[in-house]
């Protein structure tokens, strides 16, 4: 089993709008590729609270290479980052 952190930085007043595409598009389309989350984290107090950071779990480097090969090329995925 391997734990993926993954943060991501916003610019000041753009998180909101990331966690609605991560509502609206993101998990779903992390389901249809078999992508499982191991949690979601936003920072309240201090610098960095424009960040939001993620935990997401594989089953092997293999499985993670598969998975996220087939997610960031989904045309769904690539259409809601626009």
């Amino acid at each position: 089993m391997i734990y993926e952190l993954r943060i991501y930085r916003c610019l000041p007043g753009r998180l909101p709008a990331l966690i609605k595409r991560f509502e609206d598009a993101t998990l779903r389309i992390w389901d249809r590729h078999g992508i499982e989350q191991a949690g979601f984290w936003t920072t309240v107090v201090g610098d960095s609270n424009n960040d939001l950071t993620y935990m997401i779990r594989w089953a092997s480097m293999a499985d993670r290479e598969a998975r996220w090969g087939a997610f960031v090329t989904d045309p769904e995925w690539i259409a809601a980052r626009d």
